[in-house]
């Protein structure tokens, strides 16, 4: 990467980390979180989540951002096998990470101001360049697990759940699902929240979508329980989100036991 395309890249990547985050806290956050004039109170859904547990997912989220973002500055650079370069998968991912942040800097814009259309449309399309940035640059991938954890869950895992959850949130919101009909179908659509991360965690060994999609569909569950208690929804978040959990656990158990014995394999004989 030539040493201005890394300085352009250095600006938009913060600049647009800023902005997104500056109106998050400004529309979410500034306003009283638990003020039914917070726009995210604005309409109770069948997919509404529970305020803390988004506010301490996106805490996390955003910690994430900045420990992704601060990397861009001190690169690892090492050229041993099986070990990725940090330089060249913020090369290859970092336009990708600066989308996500002016998608939701504009989905923020269009939420709070009830274009709930446009914010779904907006959804939609970042959520592609999430998939995007999965299926192109694999950062499911990365080795060592510490590359993993700072890129992947900061750029793919921690996105892609929130947009999933967002999606039919929004979706909800735009089509003014809280009467039978529409509880009954989002007793069935929730189910989505079940199969489509487990199939990332199933087939791609993706144990952080595993557990970000729990984390959120335990916020779904408990959002649920305190909006409409005689429900089936709150039920099924909570399932979901054990059920996901679960998995997760087996699949990251299953994935250091492979590693470990890869190890092993590796190691050189010691001669007695």
């Amino acid at each position: 990467m030539a040493v201005n395309d890394i300085l352009t890249h250095k600006i938009f990547t913060i600049l647009s980390w800023l902005v997104a985050t500056y109106y998050s806290f400004r529309y979410f956050v500034g306003r009283d979180p638990l003020s039914h004039d917070n726009p995210y109170h604005s309409v109770n859904t069948p997919f509404t989540l529970n305020i803390v547990v988004t506010m301490v997912y996106w805490a996390v989220f955003l910690l994430m951002q900045i420990l992704f973002v601060t990397q861009i500055f001190v690169p690892t650079v090492n050229n041993a096998s099986g070990i990725t370069n940090r330089l060249e998968v913020t090369k290859n991912i970092g336009w990708h990470f600066t989308a996500f942040n002016l998608f939701h800097w504009a989905w923020t814009l269009l939420f709070v101001k009830k274009h709930y259309f446009w914010s779904e449309v907006i959804l939609i399309l970042n959520f592609l360049n999430i998939l995007a940035l999965y299926f192109a640059h694999k950062t499911f991938s990365l080795r060592p697990f510490s590359n993993w954890f700072l890129i992947h869950m900061s750029t793919a895992a921690f996105p892609f759940s929130w947009l999933l959850m967002a999606i039919f949130w929004n979706g909800a919101v735009l089509f003014h699902v809280h009467k039978l009909l529409g509880r009954i179908m989002a007793n069935i659509l929730v189910w989505l929240l079940f199969f489509i991360p487990a199939s990332f965690v199933v087939v791609f060994n993706d144990w952080g979508i595993g557990i970000t999609s729990s984390v959120l569909t335990f916020g779904l569950g408990l959002g649920q329980l305190f909006t409409k208690a005689f429900a089936l929804q709150w039920i099924f978040g909570f399932i979901i989100s054990g059920l996901l959990f679960v998995l997760t656990v087996i699949v990251a158990s299953g994935w250091a036991i492979r590693r470990g014995v890869s190890s092993s394999e590796s190691a050189p004989l010691l001669e007695g």
